[in-house]
């Protein structure tokens, strides 16, 4: 029988770092863990977030249920200490399901030919990040996650300052209002360099017109480069919005994050509702007593009221931990209707006031935890 330990943490800001092992009576690790304690946006502002990644078991000491008690473990410590959602990014989306966790977002690569930024005029409003700009940039950072779930708050500058990457600002008026963050190929092809690529791995803008300029700071790059990648647009649907040709654009989507809720109470007191009047009862099942029970919410006006309720005759929605999730972030849009297809979801009333409540909504992160 394996004992769960904390072989490491580390407290810094609002960061917490907690490695963890499966042990048996030898000593001997069976398993290993890396968990971190985050905020993540959620709604109109952050939640407290448990990070998992790290997850492994040499394959001579698997199904033992060590991942599982390790699980257990890290869910009660982040419950301790107010987390209210978990997040990791699986290998298997199957395997984590047996956890409670659902998918909640995808990774989006748009890929383009440099040329077809003809929309916009070829200027340059950037400068580069220096460490003097770290307050600009999360500043933007912080703007740009606004409304937008899962962005990882940031307290640092480790995304804005690595190797083979180039970090630049604008500002409007000496106010912030956008940055990116990029890197660049080239090969040599006989005596030409082809195969050129912008690679896009992170932006920030505040308004339409920060974005624009992204944009034209892109354009500047014609003729240097073949092709511009966003690494993931995600978070971020204006990307594609503000391009004006798709015959040349490819897409690719990979599954991404799942989640899994901790605490029902507090990620419905944290959502951001609709100012019109609604309510809704609903009931989620599963095994952990923070996220299973019965559920009323009222709101409108810009608030609303959460009561947990000791007992319920019939719910307007019945949902598994995971389909709670993947509906609550919004990321896929799912309607009333396709809600009916989904596995762990029964709808016993009039529900419309629930989905009302959490539409489609960007979901992503740039980091890979």
């Amino acid at each position: 029988m394996a004992d769960i330990v904390i072989t490491e943490r580390k407290d810094i800001d609002f960061y917490s770092r907690i490695n963890m092992a499966a042990v048996d009576e030898n000593g001997t690790a069976l398993s290993k863990g890396v968990f971190k304690l985050v905020n993540s946006s959620y709604g109109q502002g952050t939640v407290k977030t448990l990070l998992a990644g790290g997850i492994g078991t040499p394959v001579h000491y698997r199904r033992g249920g060590n991942v599982r008690k390790m699980f257990d473990v890290a869910h009660r410590m982040a419950i301790d200490e107010g987390a209210s959602v978990a997040l990791l990014h699986p290998f298997s989306f199957a395997y984590y399901r047996h956890f409670g966790y659902e998918k909640v977002s995808d990774h989006l690569i748009v890929r383009f030919p440099t040329r077809l930024i003809d929309f916009v005029p070829r200027r340059c409003n950037f400068v580069p990040y220096d460490e003097t700009k770290l307050a600009d940039m999360i500043s933007i950072y912080e703007k740009f996650a606004h409304g937008r779930n899962l962005l990882l708050q940031r307290f640092d500058d480790r995304r804005y300052v690595r190797e083979g990457e180039m970090s630049y600002i604008c500002y409007d008026g000496g106010e912030p209002v956008a940055y990116i963050v990029y890197s660049t190929y080239k090969r040599m092809i006989v005596n030409h360099m082809g195969d050129s690529l912008l690679t896009v791995h992170e932006l920030a803008y505040t308004s339409p017109d920060a974005l624009r300029e992204i944009f034209s700071f892109l354009r500047m790059f014609e003729g240097e480069y073949d092709e511009i990648e966003f690494a993931n647009c995600a978070m971020c649907p204006e990307v594609d919005i503000l391009l004006r040709h798709y015959t040349h654009t490819a897409y690719t989507l990979v599954p991404d994050i799942m989640a899994r809720v901790l605490d029902t109470e507090k990620m419905l007191s944290a959502n951001a509702y609709p100012s019109k009047e609604g309510a809704f009862t609903v009931k989620i099942g599963d095994d952990m007593p923070s996220v299973a029970g019965a559920y009323r919410v009222e709101y409108g006006g810009g608030e609303n009221r959460v009561k947990v309720l000791d007992s319920v005759a019939s719910a307007d929605i019945t949902l598994s931990a995971g389909a709670f999730a993947r509906l609550i972030y919004g990321y896929d849009g799912v309607s009333e209707a396709e809600a009916k297809y989904m596995d762990g979801v029964q709808l016993d009333g009039d529900a419309e006031a629930f989905f009302s409540a959490f539409p489609k909504r960007p979901c992503g992160i740039f980091e890979h935890f």
